[in-house]
C-alpha cells in the first residue's frame, strides 16, 4: 500500500526551500494605525474628568499667580507738536544773506519751528538721562537697592548705573506713538504707583518743553550776538536793513520762547492718576492656565493610551528549549 505523501513529488522549487540572506518583519497589526478627529474626540470624552482636572488645577495656579505679580497703571498723555510759521520774505533774505544766516545758525530754508527735532528730543536716551536724574527716579526704579531710612544704596548693593536705568526707563516704562495723518503724539508711562505714572507722564512734557525753549533762547541771544558783530562791519546800507531783519527775527523768536510755555507740544489730554491696573490681566491668565491645563491632560490621556497599546502588543518571549 503506498504511502499518501509519497503520491504527490515534491517540485524542484520545493526542494530549494525558501532564499537564504533574506529576513521578513509582519508587524502584528497588519497595518500602520491611524486616528481621526472623531476618535481624538471620542477618546477626550471619555476621559473629561481628567482634561477637566488639569484644566482647574492650572487655572487655579494661574489665578494665583496673578495675585502674586506687582500690579502696574498706565497714564497717558496726548499732546500735539506746535509749528510756529516762519517768516516771510526769506526768499529774497536767502538771496542776500544765505552764507551769513548759516553762520549765524539761522535756517532761512525752514518754514518754521521743526516739530521732527522736538519729537526726537522727546524719544532721545539723553533726554530720558537727564529727565531721571532731575527727578531723582534710580532710588524708585530700584528700591530693593535703596534704603529709605538711610537715604543711601543698601550695603553690599551695587548702585545701578544710569545707563541701565536710561534702557529700562526707554524699553519698559515709557512709550512714544505719533500718528502720521494728524501729527498727535501720545506719551505712555507704567509705574506699579498710578499717581508717579501719571506725575511723571505730565512732567516729562513739561520738561521737553522747558528743555526747547531754552535751546531755542539760546540760540536766539547767540544769533543776535553773531549779527551785531557783522552790522559794525558791514557798511552797504541794503545789507544792514537785511540784517536788522533777521535780528528782529530772532528778538521775536527769543521772546515767543520766553512767553510760550507750551513751546514744543500742546496738551491735548494731560494724563491722571489711572484707577484700573493695565497688568496682570488676571481673567486673561485665568483662561489661558485653563487652556493648558486642558492640553496637557489631553497630552497625558493620550500618552497613557499608547502605553497600554505598547504593552497589548509587547511580544512574548519564547520558553526555552529543553534537553
Amino acid at each position: 500500500m503506498s504511502n499518501p505523501r509519497e503520491s504527490h513529488p515534491r517540485s524542484a522549487d520545493d526542494l530549494k526551500g525558501p532564499p537564504s540572506g533574506y529576513l521578513v518583519v509582519v508587524p502584528p497589526g497588519g497595518e500602520a494605525d491611524a486616528i481621526t478627529l472623531g476618535e481624538v474626540l471620542s477618546i477626550a470624552f471619555a476621559s473629561w474628568k481628567l482634561i477637566l482636572v488639569c484644566a482647574v488645577v492650572a487655572a487655579v495656579l494661574a489665578g494665583a499667580a496673578s495675585f502674586l505679580i506687582r500690579p502696574t497703571y498706565r497714564a497717558t498723555v496726548v499732546v500735539s507738536p506746535v509749528v510756529q510759521a516762519g517768516m516771510g520774505g526769506a526768499g529774497a533774505l536767502r538771496s542776500q544773506l544765505g552764507g551769513l544766516a548759516a553762520l549765524a545758525g539761522i535756517d532761512l530754508g525752514s518754514g518754521g519751528r521743526d516739530k521732527e527735532q522736538s519729537l526726537a528730543t522727546l524719544k532721545s536716551s539723553g533726554f530720558a538721562r537727564d529727565f531721571i536724574v532731575a527727578e531723582n527716579l534710580l532710588p524708585l526704579m530700584y528700591p530693593e537697592r535703596w534704603d529709605p531710612v538711610a537715604k543711601q544704596w543698601r550695603a553690599g548693593e551695587k548702585p545701578p548705573s544710569l545707563e541701565l536705568a536710561v534702557t529700562q526707563f526707554t524699553r519698559h516704562i515709557r512709550t512714544i506713538s505719533e500718528e502720521q495723518r494728524t501729527g498727535i503724539v501720545t506719551l505712555t508711562v507704567e509705574w506699579f504707583s498710578p499717581e508717579l505714572a501719571a506725575q511723571w507722564a505730565n512732567r516729562m512734557m513739561a520738561s521737553v518743553n522747558d528743555r526747547m525753549r531754552l535751546e531755542a533762547t539760546r540760540n536766539s541771544e547767540r544769533s543776535i550776538s553773531f549779527l551785531n558783530q557783522e552790522l559794525e562791519k558791514t557798511p552797504v546800507v541794503e545789507l544792514q536793513h537785511a540784517i536788522y531783519r533777521l535780528i528782529e527775527e530772532q528778538v521775536n523768536n527769543a521772546m515767543l520762547a520766553n512767553v510760550q510755555r507750551e513751546y514744543a507740544f500742546r496738551v491735548i489730554d494731560p494724563a491722571f492718576a489711572p484707577e484700573q491696573r493695565s497688568s496682570p490681566q488676571r481673567t486673561m491668565m485665568v483662561l489661558v492656565g485653563g487652556v493648558i491645563g486642558g492640553f496637557i491632560g489631553l497630552c497625558i490621556v493620550f500618552i497613557r493610551r499608547s502605553v497600554r497599546a505598547a504593552g497589548l502588543h509587547k511580544p512574548e518571549t519564547d520558553p526555552p528549549n529543553g534537553p
